[in-house]
């Protein structure tokens, strides 16, 4: 089977980059291996709760912004987003609470999995395709070594006529959809150099007497142990979603685990530290907040096989590789090439490439 277009991946990169070429007639074919589409924006239910899987915190969605762009293209409305009721608070190490404005910042009705859901939706409604549950191995190539398609694990080759598109991050997309072995010295060289940043987030129920204590539903607090992000999510009047995240060295949740015992006991103190971590630094929580669920690289890595569980793009220090690559046919998208690992910025980069591959202006 051919397409003029495939996408590997359904993040939000390579949604967006499916959604508008389906929309300017271009014949594209979107391949995710999960059953659901958004990568890791992807919805989170745990035990009922739905929670937010970032920050919880968005921009332009205002007049003119990306997202009005974006969607006044293509055959779906925009998700709705409402500004921020409430401050955005950075508790800084001395407990000293700093106000930021919070003008252009938003919260996605139904969380940001909305977004994702809404692309999936254009693109079936342009006559696009999305194949869940269809995970690519590699890149397949013609006797030449052009990329002509690529090969799923159930054995099947499909075709790309003009372009394939991967919204796997750098990393994967050398070491597993082209293969480490046709990957240039130099670039695999820039590989190594570059770094990528992992997640430990914890998921909890927590009471509204907490929630009226706390200065703002939307938090960053400092301590001397780096910083971590609160975010709430809206429910009806009771029990609230909370979603706690904080950065996390990625090699050692792979590292130093030889068995599962020894992974479950390590995750068993990264929340215990984290836990401790977390009451000194918001007292206001007292015994009000109850622990769901966690999720760190592993996790990660069991969800969307990004090498290592890396969700948090690159290091800001480093330059990441660009869009497109040694083979003329063959482009990324994702948070590891955009300029920020932010929902925006990367839907910014998508946008670029789809105008790049259809000849838009």
């Amino acid at each position: 089977m051919g397409y003029d277009v495939i996408v590997v991946g359904g993040g939000i990169g390579g949604l967006t980059v499916a959604a508008l070429l389906s929309a300017r007639g271009m014949n594209t074919c979107l391949l995710e291996r999960q059953s659901q589409v958004g990568g890791c924006i992807a919805r989170v239910e745990f035990a009922g709760y739905h929670f937010e899987p970032g920050m919880g915190l968005y921009t332009d969605f205002g007049p003119g912004g990306i997202y009005e762009k974006l969607f006044s293209e293509l055959p779906v409305d925009a998700p709705e987003a409402t500004l921020l009721r409430s401050p955005y608070i950075v508790r800084q190490a001395d407990g000293t609470d700093v106000k930021l404005a919070t003008d252009d910042h938003y919260s996605i009705n139904g969380g940001p999995a909305t977004v994702a859901e809404r692309l999936e939706e254009s693109i079936k409604a342009s006559g696009g395709n999305v194949r869940l549950n269809s995970p690519v191995l590699r890149l397949a190539y013609d006797e030449s070594g052009r990329a002509i398609g690529v090969d799923l694990l159930s054995g099947e080759r499909v075709f790309a006529k003009r372009a394939i598109v991967s919204n796997l991050t750098v990393w994967d997309t050398y070491g597993k959809l082209v293969g480490l072995n046709r990957t240039p010295p130099e670039i695999r060289k820039q590989l190594n150099t570059l770094r990528g940043r992992g997640a430990y987030l914890v998921y909890a129920s927590i009471e509204e007497a907490a929630v009226a204590r706390l200065p703002s539903e939307r938090m960053r607090v400092e301590d001397s142990a780096g910083e971590f992000t609160v975010a709430i999510s809206t429910a009806p009047a009771g029990t609230r979603a909370v979603t706690f995240q904080t950065e996390t060295d990625v090699e050692s949740w792979f590292t130093y685990q030889s068995s599962e015992e020894d992974y479950e006991e390590w995750d068993q103190a990264a929340l215990a530290s984290f836990w401790t971590r977390l009451h000194a630094a918001l007292p206001e929580l007292g015994s009000d907040v109850e622990i769901i669920e966690t999720a760190n690289p592993r996790t990660f890595y069991d969800l969307t096989r990004r090498k290592l569980g890396m969700v948090l793009g690159c290091e800001e220090t480093s330059q990441p590789l660009d869009s497109p690559t040694f083979l003329p046919n063959l482009f990324m998208v994702g948070d590891t090439i955009s300029a920020k690992a932010r929902l925006e910025s990367v839907i910014e980069t998508a946008v670029a490439l789809a105008n790049e591959l259809s000849g838009h202006d």
